[in-house]
């Protein structure tokens, strides 16, 4: 994500941002324009009850949904375990507000190689992990062969396969990747397979580093890895103090921190649910929510008291309802449309996200690019399909499959129902369960029937990333910096483990992502980028369903807690300058 600055002029058009972390590059149209708002409380005079809670003046308590204990960086799989990791954990490169990359623990951005096949990186001699060892570039050497081991099953399996030597070392018997050179202990090198290899590669540079003297293991003894889950050490501002399952994580600064120690010493991230998230915070017992689903029952909540600000900006991200495409009653794409068409996704949203004086805090989506991207383009807008609510269209559709009314009204074709199962979390999650009574109404209008199965967030991830045994489901993917989709869509991601979850598989679809990555200048892979897009919209391997704005509640006795579409809340910028009002 970073370069050597006599090359970073080349190297600017090069780089656009990623997961599971920069050079300069044209800023995401969103970010520019409308910045982050922040709504100051409205009565300066109340009775603010974080502050009379224990440890108030040195800890911060965030609530966020249940963390599964995932605590390594190469295998973390919930956004939760991320978030966790994100304070206790660093990477080489991070980023700015605008998506462009900033030098991290690599101490300027990295260097090309003539033949545009080597980066090189030359990283900070200060950097300690928190058990106090130096990290060097064999630590970062470490990380790589971790996710390149043979017997590695985490979901960051992509990430070295394009180095040189990676086949030799995952297959064979090879000691090391080619590819990946320690030069010195600061100075180490990625060389890639193809020539001009493109800018998603800078990120794929840029795991977070584990400490090789901690988590060392016997090439293919992953299991001797994978016991250290929950004994993270990190190089991040803050360390693990106490996981309690079902309950928080406390965490507790580093204060040998190469940036500098954090302002506030303890951090509690406590598990809370989207029925009981802002009532805490409004009684004080946490001082942030992430992510609150923006209602305007929620917005009246936040705004009420007078202590709490409201942190609003577009979200770099988007929601969606997953169809399993190995399950033969949705592998035809007529199927899925129909299915678009016969859900009124605009209802729905300007229902579900109406706030006062008219105004809507979402909006429909339509191809899985955010907004703030720059790869969202004026020609993608203009050529993409909506799937606007049309039940006759998806009866046509679905007779054009074959899939004729049985005598219960439901349709069937060769021995099979369009009758299918949707998994959903059992915390009820505030937009699913407004959604669910208005999919089996319009579903059940062409002949199609859902019935809910509700099972804890956990075992919905294992059941559809592990056992891939289901027919549908909703979630939400909160975007990386880079647009490159290749880590959900591309087929080599439908494994056991992936991302690509539902089984999308279209030999297009790889190619044009193969070359997206492979791509420098940012103008063609605007090219490249429309092209897929407008193929997922008509292959529509998810049903899309709403873009919205980010909010983040916070208690105004929190400063300098500034998100934004591409700055969460385990950024340096944010970690290193929010503090407690005394």
């Amino acid at each position: 994500m970073k370069r050597k600055l006599s090359l970073l002029l080349a190297l600017v058009l090069l780089l656009t941002v990623f997961t599971a972390g920069c050079g300069k590059k044209e800023q995401p149209a969103d970010v520019s324009d409308e910045p982050t708002e922040t709504e100051e409380p409205k009565d300066e005079g109340v009775k603010n009850p974080a502050k009379d809670r224990e440890n108030a003046d040195n800890t911060i308590a965030i609530g966020m949904h249940e963390a599964k204990g995932d605590f390594m960086p190469i295998y973390y799989s919930t956004a939760d375990d991320a978030t966790v990791l994100g304070y206790i954990f660093d990477s080489l490169l991070t980023h700015d507000e605008g998506a462009n990359p900033v030098p991290h623990i690599a101490k300027e951005l990295p260097e090309y190689s003539e033949d545009k096949k080597t980066l090189t990186f030359k990283l900070r001699d200060d950097v300690k992990f928190s058990d106090g060892e130096p990290l060097t570039a064999h630590d970062v050497e470490f990380t790589y062969l971790a996710v390149a081991d043979p017997n590695y099953d985490g979901r960051l399996f992509s990430y070295p396969m394009k180095l040189q030597g990676y086949e030799e070392y995952h297959d064979g018997d090879a000691e090391n990747i080619s590819g990946l050179k320690v030069i010195d202990d600061y100075t180490i090198s990625f060389t890639f397979k193809d020539e001009f290899v493109g800018a998603r590669n800078i990120w794929d540079c840029n795991l977070s580093i584990m400490p090789k003297h901690h988590y060392n293991f016997e090439k293919g003894d992953i299991d001797a890895l994978k016991a250290k889950m929950k004994d993270p050490i990190g190089s991040g501002p803050y360390t693990l103090e106490v996981f309690e399952e079902k309950q928080y994580v406390q965490l507790k600064v580093n204060k040998d921190y190469f940036l500098g120690s954090p302002k506030i010493e303890n951090i509690i991230l406590k598990f809370v649910t989207s029925e009981t998230d802002l009532a805490e915070l409004e009684k004080g017992s946490i001082d942030v929510v992430l992510g609150v689903t923006n209602t305007a029952e929620n917005y009246e909540i936040i705004n009420k008291p007078g202590y709490l600000n409201l942190n609003r900006y577009t979200n770099n991200g988007y929601s969606y309802i997953c169809m399993n495409q190995r399950d033969p009653r949705l592998a035809d794409k007529r199927v899925r449309q129909a299915l678009a068409y016969a859900l009124d996704r605009q209802g729905f949203v300007d229902n579900f996200f109406a706030g006062p004086d008219g105004e809507v805090f979402g909006e429909v989506c339509h191809v899985p690019i955010s907004k703030v991207s720059w790869a969202y383009t004026d020609e993608l807008k203009e050529k993409l399909n909506k799937y606007e609510y049309n039940p006759e269209k998806a009866k046509e559709l679905l007779e054009e499959a074959g899939w004729k009314v049985g005598a219960d009204g439901i349709r069937e074709k060769d021995g099979m129902k369009l009758d299918f199962v949707y998994l959903t979390m059992s915390d009820k999650v505030q937009w699913i369960e407004a959604l669910i009574p208005i999919m089996q109404a319009n579903w059940e209008e062409i002949g199609v029937k859902i019935e809910p199965n509700y099972v804890e967030f956990n075992a919905l991830t294992d059941i559809t990333k592990n056992k891939r045994d289901f027919d549908m489901y909703s979630m939400a993917w909160s975007l990386s910096v880079d647009p490159d989709p290749s880590g959900i869509y591309h087929s080599r991601e439908d494994v056991v483990g992936g991302d690509n979850t539902m089984g999308f598989r279209n030999e297009k679809n790889d190619q044009l992502l193969d070359e997206g990555i492979r791509t420098h200048d940012i103008e063609k892979r605007k090219e490249i980028y429309t092209e897929w897009a407008l193929l997922v919209n008509e292959e529509l391997p998810y049903i899309y369903v709403y873009m919205r704005e980010n909010w983040d509640a916070v208690n105004s006795r929190v400063k300098n807690f500034n998100t934004s579409p591409y700055i969460d809340e385990t950024h340096p910028s944010v970690v290193l300058n929010m503090e407690l009002e005394k």
